[in-house]
């Protein structure tokens, strides 16, 4: 069990030490998580859950949790689903918070028992129980949306919008999100295609017949695949985007940490080379991850590289290759490869291709065997985008 102190309320060591007794009483060890950085000024809610997702992570990590189990309520979901409606979310946000989600913030599997369970109940059952609580003061104040949100629930159930209600809501959005995720994916597979050195291309005959909904997420998509990373844009970004393709034959933007360019029929996106290029890594040995996009891992064969000759992984654009000598994909732009991976001994460079297995080989010193592979496709798609007031 874990209990986060978040340093911001004389008395929350007190509580965080009540839960660890609490927890001792019922034969559960307790470790106590304390956010000692800086608090900002403004949105300190958001960042301490943020901060609060991070502290467990790295404690699931040392302790090897398969989930973590969250008391979220129904009362909690109707402030979620509310919180976001003010902001002029969509799909994604009005689904508001699922009882299993798999791959939750940092990457944890969050599980909610007590989803469709009021607060009211949870509260009988403790006093049913005997059982003594910590009640948080900041809960009640109002200078914080979700209390001012809360503050406001009896009035809007007299008018027929009750927790339970909301939250029946938040789960047929939940399930019209899903459905239309699957569809996504499914476009995503058929139609987008990869190259295994990292840039991504569709016919853009295929992606001006799809509705808009399905554009705007099928370009974040094709732009998270290239860059690595999850990118959720603001939406009158993806929307003039979107406009752009629809109305031009030929020419490139860049959004997101890639290019996009669109060359007569077929639209390409390939990774921004930018401010921050892609690292080089040295003296590999072993497997790892590079760049967010690729898995590499390098063994000895018959014995080291020769000494001062080790191996190296990094972008095309700074490997040691000669551009002349370069067998440059049929189809596909020059500059789509610039963010490629290469693998290279010394000053001389043993590919430029990936999701293929390299074996350099020097007769007096032996080799090692090398191979590449880009990051799967997430089982997950969401392609999500946010208004102008999401995340503020």
């Amino acid at each position: 069990m874990v209990v986060v102190d978040h340093k911001l309320r004389p008395e929350s060591s007190q509580e965080a030490c009540f839960v660890r007794e609490l927890s001792k009483q019922h034969g559960l060890h307790c470790h106590i998580l304390k956010w000692t950085d800086d608090k900002p000024e403004t949105g300190v809610q958001a960042a301490a859950r943020e901060a609060r997702y991070q502290l467990i992570a790295k404690q699931t990590a040392v302790s090897d949790f398969e989930a973590v189990l969250l008391a979220h309520h129904l009362d909690d979901q109707a402030e979620t689903f509310l919180d976001r409606l003010t902001r002029g979310s969509g799909l994604n946000g009005l689904g508001a918070m699922a009882s299993d989600e798999p791959d939750g913030p940092a990457g944890l599997r969050l599980l909610r028992p007590f989803l469709g369970v009021p607060k009211s109940r949870l509260l009988a059952t403790l006093e049913d129980r005997s059982q003594k609580w910590c009640e948080d003061p900041s809960n009640k104040n109002l200078k914080y949306k979700r209390s001012r949100l809360r503050s406001i629930s009896s009035s809007l159930a007299e008018e027929g919008l009750s927790p339970s209600r909301i939250a029946t809501t938040a789960r047929q959005l939940r399930r019209a999100r899903e459905a239309l995720e699957a569809v996504l994916a499914e476009l995503f597979r058929r139609h987008v295609e990869e190259h295994s050195a990292g840039p991504v291309k569709i016919s853009t005959l295929m992606f001006r017949a799809q509705s808009e909904e399905f554009r705007l997420r099928l370009l974040i998509l094709m732009i998270e695949r290239v860059t690595g990373r999850v990118y959720q844009p603001k939406l009158r970004k993806i929307e003039a985007l979107d406009h752009w393709i629809l109305n031009n034959k030929v020419g490139r933007q860049t959004l997101g940490g890639a290019v996009l360019e669109m060359k007569r029929d077929t639209l390409f996106v390939w990774k921004e080379i930018g401010r921050s290029p892609p690292v080089v890594l040295e003296n590999l040995c072993g497997e790892g991850k590079w760049d967010a996009r690729f898995l590499f891992d390098v063994q000895a064969t018959e014995g080291a590289p020769p000494n001062g000759m080790t191996v190296s992984l990094g972008p095309l654009f700074n490997a040691p290759v000669d551009r002349r000598q370069v067998s440059w994909p049929n189809g596909w732009p020059k500059e789509a490869f610039e963010s490629a991976p290469v693998f290279w001994i010394g000053n001389g460079p043993v590919g430029v291709r990936s999701a293929a297995s390299l074996i350099w080989h020097d007769a007096r010193h032996g080799g090692c065997e090398i191979s590449l592979q880009r990051i799967p496709v997430p089982a997950k798609l969401a392609g999500n985008y946010r208004t102008d007031l999401e995340g503020s």
